[in-house]
């Protein structure tokens, strides 16, 4: 692998070349340079992000390697000697983008023994010392050695490789050709067509000769065989449509989670819990309905298409081809009145599951507060609003279900009335007969997709803000910045001229004009009435919100400069009690989320020393399994100040340049917090804490 393997001083080039050979990134980003040795994770990971790609580090067993190796996409593999710079795979190898930015095929036990390499050294003595023992003929012996070093290392992880990915809120039209949608697309219409043309063209066939009373066994012949060629290729065309909806959900789903976890943390606030859940049901319905509803809808309206062209050439000519798309406009009509039904009838929902989901997390102060009959009160009348909405859209949705195909069937056979009185032949009412009945099928189709379509329609205005959501992508940084510790300078935060409103340039401004200084070894207290706009600046400092004016820096830097992930990894912040959360996992997991996971042995054991000196010694004695004890909603009950000394160990966990506490010590006694403040005086390079006065 000696020409086809990047050194490191040349990694930043060879994910850039590689990004571009695949369509994942344009356009050049500086060198930071050279990795640092060890772990390049964070270095791969951050430079990816300059480029506006993801880059993931996956692990797997010594077991699961070589089907991992099989379906490698564009990653970065480091091997003994330097970096492999994979375009894809498959069973023949890993295509490689060499240093001389040439294409090249490696044989995957290639890699994969290169991978491997160490693990296998240790045992190899050990199993050729059992070979030689048990004396297994040399004919079987590499077989055997094979296996027996699989068997041994079968469990033990293997590293080393990242796999590059499009950012799920770059265009969604790049995405999907990316993936191959817009091509299956393509070739799923071509089928539609091609079966629809089949299946007129056998029956034109087998009824030419009918009609003239002559049927010869070869034309029952080739009718047969259009008929099973248009039975394939409706299977193929089913297959490909499945495989169509599949790529186009997966790709849906990913940016819309990707737009939830780019909303901004005060729209979601402002939203509440309950309209965000009502969002979710809603993305299931696009997903499930929306799909597959387009997908008929195109195969309706080509088989439309095709009906209209036999229409024309039957008894009724110009005449049906008119009722034709009379018909389709009034369908089209229907339709758009079921959308307005729906959309009432989700509206109504909504408020239903927003009402649920705030009963349920108030249900202690209704009970406490709240007299006993007037808790169905607002309930009983949203369900009567729901009743109502749901009437009115079922009503038209019967409508739609049934009308288009039995409706078409009496207006198709009453536009024949003036040709048969005007004694047209049999062939042509035969032809305008088929066409009829062809328009039926269609509208039966088209009835069905277009209910679930409309209704995939309604549920997207809900859910179009976190599609659009994903596009916000905050900036990367200057991978100079981001990869390497700004110059050295005791000034930590500076803040100049800053001012902040959370209703853009409409609402009236919470920060004006603020300044400050915040230099190492500082400890600030920051005090205010009520509403004073403290928690404003410091989620402003943290990097949770950008300035409307004014200018923060951090170490000298911008956060454009800086980057956001990189300026919230220097910046650790623990906001108000109601606005931190401990996760459901374990509390480790809950106190090392700033930090790499899985968490080190050194990491863990710092971990329970802070714990032990913000006071949390005698919880994690009583936890069965101490660090890993699973906590949150699901798992252990913490207490108010539990959980507070929590989110002040995650702080301090960051290994940040600066600690911004929120009202951090309101839920402790006087002498459980002044140990805590003794703990965060002693680990906090600079601090800000934000108190009442």
């Amino acid at each position: 692998m000696g020409g086809l393997v990047w050194q490191p001083s040349a990694l930043a080039h060879a994910m850039s070349a590689l990004t571009a050979a695949c369509g994942l990134a344009t356009g050049a980003v500086p060198s930071p340079g050279a990795p640092p040795e060890g772990d390049p994770t964070a270095w791969i990971e951050a430079y990816a992000g300059c480029m506006g790609v993801e880059a993931e580090a996956v692990q797997c067993s010594f077991a699961e390697l070589g089907g991992a190796l099989a379906s490698l996409g564009p990653s970065i593999v480091r091997v003994e000697q330097g970096y492999l710079a994979v375009m894809s795979a498959g069973r023949r190898g890993l295509s490689v983008l060499t240093p001389a930015l040439t294409p090249a095929r490696i044989p995957l036990e290639t890699v994969r023994r290169a991978l491997t390499a160490h693990l296998e050294d240790r045992p190899a003595s050990h199993v050729d010392k059992w070979l030689a023992a048990a004396q297994v003929p040399p004919r079987r012996a590499a077989r055997a050695r094979d296996e027996l070093l699989a068997q041994l290392v079968a469990d033990r992880p293997i590293d080393g490789v990242w796999l590059l990915r499009p950012d799920p809120g770059s265009s969604f039209r790049r995405l999907l050709s990316r993936r191959g949608v817009l091509r299956r697309g393509a070739i799923f219409l071509a089928a539609a067509a091609s079966q629809i043309a089949l299946g007129v063209f056998a029956w034109w066939l087998i009824g030419a000769g009918a009609l003239e009373g002559d049927v010869q066994p070869g034309w029952l012949f080739a009718w047969v065989l259009l008929s099973l060629s248009a039975l394939f290729v409706q299977l193929f065309a089913s297959f490909t449509g499945g495989m169509l909806t599949i790529d186009v959900a997966a790709l849906l789903k990913q940016r819309l989670l990707c737009g939830a976890l780019r909303l901004d943390p005060a729209a979601i606030r402002a939203r509440g819990s309950g309209e965000l859940l009502a969002m979710v049901s809603e993305s299931e319905a696009v997903e499930t309905a929306g799909l597959g509803g387009a997908l008929g809808a195109i195969v309706a309206l080509v088989q439309l298409a095709s009906a209209a062209a036999v229409l024309a050439a039957g008894a009724g000519g110009g005449l049906h081809v008119a009722l034709l798309l009379g018909w389709t406009l009034a369908v089209a009509l229907l339709g758009r009145r079921f959308a307005r039904e729906r959309a009432a009838w989700t509206g109504e929902r909504f408020a239903i599951t927003s009402g649920f989901v705030e009963h349920v997390v108030g249900h202690r102060t209704r009970v406490a507060q709240q007299a006993s009959h007037l808790h169905h009160l607002e309930e009983d009348a949203a369900l009567e609003r729901y009743h109502r909405a749901a009437r009115g859209m079922d009503g038209v949705g019967d409508l739609l279900a049934s009308l288009p195909a039995r409706g078409w069937l009496a207006l198709g056979l009453l536009g024949l009335v003036p040709a048969v009185l005007g004694g047209v032949g049999a062939g042509p009412l035969v032809v305008a007969t088929g066409g009829i009945l062809q328009a039926q099928a269609a509208f039966a189709t088209l009835a069905t997709s277009l209910g679930a379509l409309l209704s995939a329609a309604v549920s997207w205005r809900s859910i179009a803000r976190l599609f659009t959501a994903a596009e916000g992508r905050e900036p990367a940084g200057i991978p100079q910045a981001v990869l390497g510790r700004p110059a050295t300078s005791d000034v930590v935060i500076e803040a100049r001229g800053v001012s902040f409103r959370y209703d853009g340039e409409r609402g009236e401004p919470v920060l004006r004009g603020c300044e400050l200084v915040l230099s190492k070894g500082d400890r600030l207290l920051l005090e205010g009435r009520s509403g004073g706009g403290k928690s404003t600046l410091a989620a402003v400092l943290s990097g949770l919100h950008a300035p409307s004016s004014g200018l923060v820096l951090l170490r000298g830097l911008d956060r454009r400069t800086l980057g956001g992930a990189a300026w919230r990894s220097r910046v650790a912040s623990a906001p108000q009690f109601h606005d931190n959360h401990v996760l459901s996992g374990t509390l480790a997991f809950n106190l090392l989320m700033g930090r790499a996971w899985p968490a080190s042995p050194e990491d863990r054991r710092e971990a329970e020393v802070v714990c032990r000196k913000l006071g949390l010694g005698p919880l994690l004695d009583r936890m069965p399994s101490g660090l890993d004890q699973v906590v949150g909603e699901t798992g252990w009950q913490l207490s108010h100040g539990e959980r507070s000394r929590l989110f002040l160990a995650r702080a301090l966990l960051q290994r940040s340049d600066a600690v911004i506490l929120d009202e951090s010590f309101g839920a402790l006694d006087p002498l459980t917090a002044r140990e805590c403040v003794g703990a965060v005086l002693e680990r906090a390079p600079a601090l800000i804490v934000i108190a009442h006065p």
